[in-house]
Protein backbone atom coordinates (compact mmCIF):
# COMPACT_ATOMS: atom_id res chain seq x y z
CA UNK A 1 0.00 0.00 0.00
CA UNK A 2 3.11 2.51 0.69
CA UNK A 3 4.74 1.69 -2.24
CA UNK A 4 1.51 2.41 -4.31
CA UNK A 5 1.04 6.29 -2.57
CA UNK A 6 4.66 6.28 -3.46
CA UNK A 7 3.79 5.88 -7.46
CA UNK A 8 1.09 8.26 -7.07
CA UNK A 9 2.66 10.87 -5.56
CA UNK A 10 5.45 10.45 -8.11
CA UNK A 11 2.98 10.29 -11.00
CA UNK A 12 1.26 13.39 -9.60
CA UNK A 13 4.66 15.46 -9.43
CA UNK A 14 5.40 14.55 -12.99
CA UNK A 15 1.98 15.87 -14.19
CA UNK A 16 2.23 19.50 -12.02
CA UNK A 17 5.91 19.43 -14.08
CA UNK A 18 4.07 18.51 -17.71
CA UNK A 19 1.57 21.48 -16.80
CA UNK A 20 4.10 23.77 -15.91
CA UNK A 21 6.53 23.02 -18.42
CA UNK A 22 3.26 23.75 -21.23
CA UNK A 23 1.98 26.46 -19.56
CA UNK A 24 5.13 28.86 -18.44
CA UNK A 25 8.39 28.99 -19.63
CA UNK A 26 10.34 29.58 -15.95
CA UNK A 27 13.23 31.68 -16.41
CA UNK A 28 14.37 30.26 -19.97
CA UNK A 29 15.94 32.88 -22.25
CA UNK A 30 13.91 33.09 -25.27
CA UNK A 31 15.16 34.61 -28.66
CA UNK A 32 12.40 35.24 -31.78
CA UNK A 33 14.44 36.37 -34.58
CA UNK A 34 13.22 37.31 -38.31
CA UNK A 35 9.51 38.47 -38.13
CA UNK A 36 8.39 42.00 -38.17
CA UNK A 37 7.61 43.61 -35.37
CA UNK A 38 4.76 45.74 -35.19
CA UNK A 39 6.27 47.67 -31.78
CA UNK A 40 2.34 49.27 -31.16
CA UNK A 41 4.25 52.37 -30.84
CA UNK A 42 4.11 53.45 -34.40
CA UNK A 43 6.98 52.15 -35.45
CA UNK A 44 8.02 48.57 -37.30
CA UNK A 45 10.92 46.62 -37.71
CA UNK A 46 11.46 44.90 -40.43
CA UNK A 47 13.87 41.82 -39.20
CA UNK A 48 13.39 41.72 -35.63
CA UNK A 49 14.87 40.16 -32.68
CA UNK A 50 12.47 39.93 -29.89
CA UNK A 51 14.08 38.40 -26.18
CA UNK A 52 12.04 37.84 -23.14
CA UNK A 53 12.93 35.63 -19.66
CA UNK A 54 10.25 34.93 -17.43
CA UNK A 55 7.66 37.72 -18.08
CA UNK A 56 9.80 40.33 -19.61
CA UNK A 57 10.60 41.39 -23.10
CA UNK A 58 14.58 41.88 -22.40
CA UNK A 59 15.02 43.10 -25.87
CA UNK A 60 13.65 44.32 -29.11
CA UNK A 61 16.25 45.17 -31.85
CA UNK A 62 16.43 45.81 -35.58
CA UNK A 63 18.57 42.57 -36.89
CA UNK A 64 20.31 43.61 -39.66
CA UNK A 65 22.22 46.55 -37.05
CA UNK A 66 22.32 43.80 -33.87
CA UNK A 67 23.97 40.88 -33.47
CA UNK A 68 23.37 38.05 -31.30
CA UNK A 69 24.86 34.69 -29.33
CA UNK A 70 22.43 32.05 -30.02
CA UNK A 71 24.36 30.13 -27.42
CA UNK A 72 23.28 32.68 -25.12
CA UNK A 73 19.47 31.21 -25.46
CA UNK A 74 17.84 28.42 -23.97
CA UNK A 75 14.85 28.68 -27.04
CA UNK A 76 14.89 30.26 -30.88
CA UNK A 77 12.16 30.81 -32.40
CA UNK A 78 12.93 31.39 -35.77
CA UNK A 79 9.39 33.75 -37.31
CA UNK A 80 10.72 34.67 -40.53
CA UNK A 81 7.81 35.60 -43.15
CA UNK A 82 5.62 36.26 -39.78
CA UNK A 83 4.19 39.45 -37.95
CA UNK A 84 4.96 40.05 -34.46
CA UNK A 85 2.41 41.91 -32.57
CA UNK A 86 1.42 43.36 -28.61
CA UNK A 87 -1.61 41.92 -27.55
CA UNK A 88 -4.81 43.20 -28.93
CA UNK A 89 -6.85 45.23 -26.33
CA UNK A 90 -10.54 45.45 -26.39
CA UNK A 91 -12.50 48.00 -24.80
CA UNK A 92 -15.82 48.62 -22.83
CA UNK A 93 -16.35 44.44 -23.34
CA UNK A 94 -18.82 41.64 -21.64
CA UNK A 95 -16.63 39.32 -22.11
CA UNK A 96 -16.58 36.91 -19.82
CA UNK A 97 -19.15 38.49 -17.92
CA UNK A 98 -22.18 36.79 -20.85
CA UNK A 99 -22.27 33.47 -21.93
CA UNK A 100 -25.11 32.98 -24.22
CA UNK A 101 -27.62 35.60 -25.44
CA UNK A 102 -30.50 34.18 -25.05
CA UNK A 103 -29.71 32.76 -21.56
CA UNK A 104 -30.40 35.10 -18.97
CA UNK A 105 -29.25 33.27 -16.68
CA UNK A 106 -25.43 33.63 -18.02
CA UNK A 107 -25.61 37.53 -17.88
CA UNK A 108 -23.49 38.96 -14.94
CA UNK A 109 -22.93 42.80 -16.30
CA UNK A 110 -25.88 44.71 -15.24
CA UNK A 111 -27.14 45.84 -12.03
CA UNK A 112 -30.50 47.25 -11.03
CA UNK A 113 -30.93 50.86 -9.88
CA UNK A 114 -29.64 54.02 -11.71
CA UNK A 115 -26.52 54.67 -9.85
CA UNK A 116 -24.07 52.13 -9.12
CA UNK A 117 -20.11 53.53 -9.62
CA UNK A 118 -19.59 51.10 -6.70
CA UNK A 119 -20.35 48.00 -8.28
CA UNK A 120 -17.14 46.04 -9.71
CA UNK A 121 -17.20 44.34 -13.10
CA UNK A 122 -13.71 42.46 -11.99
CA UNK A 123 -15.55 39.36 -9.25
CA UNK A 124 -18.40 38.66 -12.03
CA UNK A 125 -15.47 37.78 -15.20
CA UNK A 126 -15.43 34.07 -15.69
CA UNK A 127 -12.25 33.45 -16.79
CA UNK A 128 -12.66 29.96 -18.22
CA UNK A 129 -16.09 31.10 -20.57
CA UNK A 130 -15.45 29.28 -23.81
CA UNK A 131 -16.13 32.49 -25.85
CA UNK A 132 -12.46 34.07 -24.33
CA UNK A 133 -10.51 30.95 -26.21
CA UNK A 134 -12.39 32.13 -29.26
CA UNK A 135 -11.31 34.94 -28.97
CA UNK A 136 -7.78 34.84 -28.03
CA UNK A 137 -6.95 32.80 -30.92
CA UNK A 138 -7.18 36.20 -33.07
CA UNK A 139 -5.07 37.97 -30.99
CA UNK A 140 -7.16 39.90 -28.56
CA UNK A 141 -5.07 38.97 -25.21
CA UNK A 142 -6.70 41.60 -22.86
CA UNK A 143 -10.29 43.02 -22.38
CA UNK A 144 -11.79 46.21 -20.33
CA UNK A 145 -14.59 44.84 -18.73
CA UNK A 146 -17.30 47.66 -18.26
CA UNK A 147 -20.94 47.21 -16.77
CA UNK A 148 -24.26 48.54 -18.39
CA UNK A 149 -27.46 49.97 -17.46
CA UNK A 150 -28.32 53.15 -15.18
CA UNK A 151 -26.80 56.47 -15.02
CA UNK A 152 -23.20 55.08 -13.67
CA UNK A 153 -23.39 51.70 -14.46
CA UNK A 154 -20.17 50.78 -12.31
CA UNK A 155 -16.52 50.06 -12.24
CA UNK A 156 -14.43 49.00 -14.90
CA UNK A 157 -11.32 46.38 -15.16
CA UNK A 158 -8.69 45.19 -17.01
CA UNK A 159 -8.07 41.67 -17.35
CA UNK A 160 -5.85 39.07 -19.59
CA UNK A 161 -7.16 36.38 -21.06
CA UNK A 162 -4.91 34.08 -19.66
CA UNK A 163 -6.24 33.21 -16.57
CA UNK A 164 -7.81 30.16 -14.74
CA UNK A 165 -9.64 32.78 -12.47
CA UNK A 166 -10.79 36.49 -12.09
CA UNK A 167 -7.80 36.87 -9.38
CA UNK A 168 -5.27 35.49 -11.64
CA UNK A 169 -6.70 37.73 -14.78
CA UNK A 170 -6.39 40.89 -13.36
CA UNK A 171 -4.53 43.39 -14.58
CA UNK A 172 -6.36 46.47 -12.87
CA UNK A 173 -9.17 48.71 -12.18
CA UNK A 174 -9.51 51.98 -14.29
CA UNK A 175 -12.61 53.55 -14.63
CA UNK A 176 -16.38 54.51 -13.98
CA UNK A 177 -19.12 53.68 -17.01
CA UNK A 178 -21.36 56.94 -17.26
CA UNK A 179 -24.39 56.58 -20.20
CA UNK A 180 -25.30 60.12 -20.96
CA UNK A 181 -28.82 61.12 -21.58
CA UNK A 182 -29.54 61.31 -25.45
CA UNK A 183 -31.69 64.26 -26.94
CA UNK A 184 -33.52 62.05 -29.54
CA UNK A 185 -34.66 58.87 -29.41
CA UNK A 186 -35.02 56.40 -32.40
CA UNK A 187 -38.08 54.23 -33.20
CA UNK A 188 -38.17 51.23 -35.39
CA UNK A 189 -35.25 48.93 -35.66
CA UNK A 190 -31.88 48.84 -37.43
CA UNK A 191 -33.33 46.80 -40.60
CA UNK A 192 -36.27 49.77 -41.08
CA UNK A 193 -35.16 52.81 -38.76
CA UNK A 194 -38.03 54.71 -37.88
CA UNK A 195 -37.92 58.91 -37.32
CA UNK A 196 -36.21 60.62 -34.52
CA UNK A 197 -38.47 61.59 -31.61
CA UNK A 198 -36.86 64.26 -29.08
CA UNK A 199 -36.15 63.13 -25.55
CA UNK A 200 -38.14 64.92 -23.10
CA UNK A 201 -36.86 64.22 -19.90
CA UNK A 202 -32.74 65.03 -21.31
CA UNK A 203 -32.56 67.86 -19.08
CA UNK A 204 -33.75 66.02 -16.07
CA UNK A 205 -31.11 63.60 -16.50
CA UNK A 206 -28.10 66.49 -17.02
CA UNK A 207 -29.25 67.57 -13.67
CA UNK A 208 -29.35 64.22 -12.03
CA UNK A 209 -25.47 64.10 -13.64
CA UNK A 210 -24.36 67.08 -12.24
CA UNK A 211 -26.09 66.80 -8.70
CA UNK A 212 -24.33 63.42 -7.82
CA UNK A 213 -21.06 64.09 -9.57
CA UNK A 214 -21.18 67.83 -7.19
CA UNK A 215 -22.33 65.51 -4.13
CA UNK A 216 -19.18 62.77 -4.48
CA UNK A 217 -16.93 66.23 -5.23
CA UNK A 218 -17.30 67.46 -1.81
CA UNK A 219 -17.47 64.03 -0.02
CA UNK A 220 -13.97 63.06 -1.71
CA UNK A 221 -12.62 66.81 -0.64
CA UNK A 222 -14.04 65.84 3.13
CA UNK A 223 -10.81 64.61 5.14
CA UNK A 224 -13.00 64.04 8.52
CA UNK A 225 -16.07 61.85 7.43
CA UNK A 226 -18.70 61.08 9.81
CA UNK A 227 -20.52 58.49 7.69
CA UNK A 228 -19.94 55.92 4.81
CA UNK A 229 -21.26 55.92 1.85
CA UNK A 230 -20.20 53.03 -0.46
CA UNK A 231 -21.18 55.19 -4.10
CA UNK A 232 -19.76 58.33 -3.23
CA UNK A 233 -16.26 56.61 -1.91
CA UNK A 234 -16.29 54.63 -4.93
CA UNK A 235 -16.32 57.90 -6.90
CA UNK A 236 -13.50 59.28 -5.34
CA UNK A 237 -10.75 58.36 -7.62
CA UNK A 238 -12.03 60.21 -10.26
CA UNK A 239 -11.32 63.62 -9.02
CA UNK A 240 -7.42 62.65 -7.78
CA UNK A 241 -7.03 61.20 -11.46
CA UNK A 242 -6.79 57.53 -10.32
CA UNK A 243 -9.88 56.38 -12.47
CA UNK A 244 -11.28 57.58 -15.74
CA UNK A 245 -14.51 58.49 -16.79
CA UNK A 246 -15.90 56.82 -19.48
CA UNK A 247 -19.14 58.55 -21.16
CA UNK A 248 -21.28 56.60 -23.40
CA UNK A 249 -22.76 59.55 -26.13
CA UNK A 250 -22.92 58.87 -29.53
CA UNK A 251 -24.65 62.50 -30.94
CA UNK A 252 -22.82 65.78 -31.55
CA UNK A 253 -24.80 67.87 -29.08
CA UNK A 254 -24.74 65.06 -26.62
CA UNK A 255 -20.69 65.17 -26.78
CA UNK A 256 -20.63 68.49 -26.55
CA UNK A 257 -22.76 68.91 -23.09
CA UNK A 258 -20.71 65.68 -21.68
CA UNK A 259 -17.41 67.67 -22.48
CA UNK A 260 -19.19 70.49 -20.50
CA UNK A 261 -20.00 68.76 -17.53
CA UNK A 262 -15.78 67.04 -17.63
CA UNK A 263 -14.31 70.46 -17.67
CA UNK A 264 -16.95 71.44 -14.74
CA UNK A 265 -16.99 68.18 -12.74
CA UNK A 266 -13.42 68.41 -11.18
CA UNK A 267 -12.99 64.98 -12.92
CA UNK A 268 -9.40 64.64 -13.93
CA UNK A 269 -9.48 62.12 -16.86
CA UNK A 270 -12.09 61.52 -19.40
CA UNK A 271 -13.11 59.45 -22.63
CA UNK A 272 -16.22 59.36 -24.83
CA UNK A 273 -17.32 55.79 -25.67
CA UNK A 274 -19.40 55.21 -29.02
CA UNK A 275 -18.96 58.71 -30.70
CA UNK A 276 -21.07 58.04 -33.75
CA UNK A 277 -20.96 61.91 -34.60
CA UNK A 278 -17.74 62.61 -32.76
CA UNK A 279 -15.96 63.41 -36.09
CA UNK A 280 -18.03 66.70 -36.38
CA UNK A 281 -17.02 68.17 -32.77
CA UNK A 282 -13.12 67.29 -33.11
CA UNK A 283 -11.89 70.71 -32.19
CA UNK A 284 -13.54 70.36 -29.17
CA UNK A 285 -12.00 66.69 -28.37
CA UNK A 286 -8.63 67.27 -29.18
CA UNK A 287 -8.54 70.97 -27.10
CA UNK A 288 -9.44 69.17 -23.87
CA UNK A 289 -7.67 66.00 -24.70
CA UNK A 290 -10.58 63.72 -25.04
CA UNK A 291 -9.98 60.05 -26.86
CA UNK A 292 -12.91 58.51 -28.20
CA UNK A 293 -13.85 54.43 -27.90
CA UNK A 294 -15.49 53.57 -31.05
CA UNK A 295 -17.95 51.08 -30.13
CA UNK A 296 -18.05 49.17 -33.52
CA UNK A 297 -16.31 49.81 -37.17
CA UNK A 298 -18.98 47.12 -38.65
CA UNK A 299 -22.25 48.84 -38.23
CA UNK A 300 -24.82 50.57 -40.18
CA UNK A 301 -24.78 54.79 -40.24
CA UNK A 302 -26.48 56.35 -37.35
CA UNK A 303 -28.64 58.55 -39.59
CA UNK A 304 -30.50 57.44 -43.07
CA UNK A 305 -29.52 59.79 -44.93
CA UNK A 306 -25.10 59.42 -43.89
CA UNK A 307 -23.45 57.34 -46.12
CA UNK A 308 -22.92 54.16 -46.21
CA UNK A 309 -19.10 54.16 -45.67
CA UNK A 310 -19.36 56.55 -43.01
CA UNK A 311 -19.09 54.31 -39.89
CA UNK A 312 -15.73 52.90 -41.70
CA UNK A 313 -14.12 56.03 -42.36
CA UNK A 314 -14.23 57.44 -38.66
CA UNK A 315 -11.23 56.36 -37.24
CA UNK A 316 -9.23 57.94 -39.68
CA UNK A 317 -11.42 61.26 -39.90
CA UNK A 318 -10.53 61.32 -36.02
CA UNK A 319 -7.21 60.01 -35.85
CA UNK A 320 -6.35 62.98 -39.03
CA UNK A 321 -8.17 65.89 -36.55
CA UNK A 322 -5.62 65.05 -33.63
CA UNK A 323 -8.14 62.65 -31.76
CA UNK A 324 -6.92 59.39 -29.82
CA UNK A 325 -8.85 56.38 -30.57
CA UNK A 326 -9.19 52.90 -29.69
CA UNK A 327 -12.01 50.31 -30.06
CA UNK A 328 -14.92 48.11 -28.60
CA UNK A 329 -17.49 45.85 -30.17
CA UNK A 330 -20.18 47.29 -28.40
CA UNK A 331 -23.82 46.13 -28.95
CA UNK A 332 -25.46 42.98 -30.21
CA UNK A 333 -23.42 39.65 -29.43
CA UNK A 334 -20.69 41.99 -28.44
CA UNK A 335 -18.29 39.06 -26.36
CA UNK A 336 -18.75 36.64 -29.22
CA UNK A 337 -18.14 38.86 -31.66
CA UNK A 338 -14.69 40.52 -29.83
CA UNK A 339 -12.93 37.71 -31.86
CA UNK A 340 -13.85 39.87 -35.03
CA UNK A 341 -11.61 43.09 -33.81
CA UNK A 342 -8.65 42.73 -35.22
CA UNK A 343 -11.05 42.58 -39.09
CA UNK A 344 -13.06 45.57 -37.41
CA UNK A 345 -9.82 47.01 -37.60
CA UNK A 346 -8.67 46.13 -40.57
CA UNK A 347 -11.98 47.33 -42.35
CA UNK A 348 -10.90 50.87 -41.15
CA UNK A 349 -7.41 50.50 -42.27
CA UNK A 350 -8.92 50.07 -45.69
CA UNK A 351 -10.71 52.98 -45.11
CA UNK A 352 -7.93 55.27 -44.46
CA UNK A 353 -6.49 54.72 -40.77
CA UNK A 354 -2.68 54.59 -41.53
CA UNK A 355 -1.83 51.08 -40.64
CA UNK A 356 0.41 51.42 -37.51
CA UNK A 357 -1.73 53.47 -36.03
CA UNK A 358 -4.44 50.97 -36.56
CA UNK A 359 -1.71 48.96 -34.52
CA UNK A 360 -1.23 51.63 -31.82
CA UNK A 361 -5.08 52.21 -31.24
CA UNK A 362 -5.64 48.65 -30.81
CA UNK A 363 -2.43 48.16 -27.77
CA UNK A 364 -0.43 51.88 -27.01
CA UNK A 365 -3.93 53.87 -26.84
CA UNK A 366 -6.26 51.61 -24.80
CA UNK A 367 -3.17 50.75 -22.43
CA UNK A 368 -2.51 54.45 -21.45
CA UNK A 369 -6.14 55.19 -21.55
CA UNK A 370 -6.40 52.23 -18.30
CA UNK A 371 -2.86 53.89 -16.84
CA UNK A 372 -1.15 49.89 -18.02
CA UNK A 373 1.45 51.58 -20.90
CA UNK A 374 3.81 51.10 -18.15
CA UNK A 375 3.63 46.96 -18.42
CA UNK A 376 1.72 46.59 -21.69
CA UNK A 377 0.60 47.67 -25.05
CA UNK A 378 3.88 47.92 -26.91
CA UNK A 379 6.76 44.78 -27.75
CA UNK A 380 9.77 46.89 -25.72
CA UNK A 381 12.45 46.18 -23.51
CA UNK A 382 11.23 46.20 -19.96
CA UNK A 383 7.70 45.65 -20.66
CA UNK A 384 5.57 42.05 -20.08
CA UNK A 385 6.14 39.65 -22.66
CA UNK A 386 2.23 39.73 -23.95
CA UNK A 387 2.50 39.80 -27.46
CA UNK A 388 1.37 37.36 -30.41
CA UNK A 389 3.16 35.90 -33.58
CA UNK A 390 0.68 36.29 -36.92
CA UNK A 391 1.46 33.75 -39.68
CA UNK A 392 0.77 36.91 -41.97
CA UNK A 393 -1.34 40.07 -41.42
CA UNK A 394 -3.71 40.19 -38.02
CA UNK A 395 -5.60 42.75 -39.50
CA UNK A 396 -6.99 40.67 -42.37
CA UNK A 397 -9.08 37.94 -41.91
CA UNK A 398 -7.73 35.88 -44.74
CA UNK A 399 -4.42 35.77 -43.13
CA UNK A 400 -4.42 36.11 -39.62
CA UNK A 401 -3.31 33.08 -38.39
CA UNK A 402 -2.01 33.34 -34.82
CA UNK A 403 0.68 30.46 -34.52
CA UNK A 404 2.03 31.49 -30.76
CA UNK A 405 0.61 33.85 -28.32
CA UNK A 406 2.01 34.51 -24.57
CA UNK A 407 0.48 36.24 -21.66
CA UNK A 408 3.07 37.65 -19.19
CA UNK A 409 5.46 34.97 -20.81
CA UNK A 410 3.16 31.93 -20.12
CA UNK A 411 2.51 30.34 -23.74
CA UNK A 412 -1.15 30.52 -24.49
CA UNK A 413 -3.19 27.43 -25.31
CA UNK A 414 -4.51 28.55 -28.81
CA UNK A 415 -7.34 25.73 -29.14
CA UNK A 416 -11.05 26.34 -28.58
CA UNK A 417 -14.19 24.51 -29.07
CA UNK A 418 -15.09 26.31 -32.29
CA UNK A 419 -11.76 24.66 -33.62
CA UNK A 420 -13.02 21.05 -32.85
CA UNK A 421 -16.30 21.47 -34.35
CA UNK A 422 -14.27 22.78 -37.65
CA UNK A 423 -12.07 19.99 -37.49
CA UNK A 424 -14.68 17.56 -36.26
CA UNK A 425 -17.25 18.04 -39.36
CA UNK A 426 -14.44 18.41 -42.22
CA UNK A 427 -13.54 15.06 -41.29
CA UNK A 428 -16.95 14.03 -42.00
CA UNK A 429 -17.23 15.72 -44.86
CA UNK A 430 -13.83 13.88 -46.22
CA UNK A 431 -15.47 10.74 -45.51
Amino acid sequence: MRFKQIQLAIALMMHVGVIAQQSGNGDQKILIRYATAHVGNGQKIENALLAFQGDEITMLADGNNTRVNVLDYDSIIDAEGKHIYPGFIVMDSRLGLTEIGAVRATHDYRETGDINPNIRALPAFNAESKVVSTVRTNGVLMAQLAPVGGMLSGSSAVVHLNGSNWKEAEITEDGIYLNWPSRYGYQGWWAEPGSAKKNKKYADGQDAIQEFFAEAQVFASDSIRSYRNLKLEAMAPLFTGEKRLYIRANWAKDILDAIQFYRASGVKKMAIVGGSEAHLVTTELVENGIPVIIDRVHKLPSHSGDMLDQPFRLAADLVAKGVNVAFATSGDMEAMISRNLPFQVGTAVYYGLPYEKAIESLTLTPAKLMGIEKDYGTIESGKRATFFISEGDALDIKSNDVSAAFVNGKRVYLWNHQMELRDKYSKRKAN
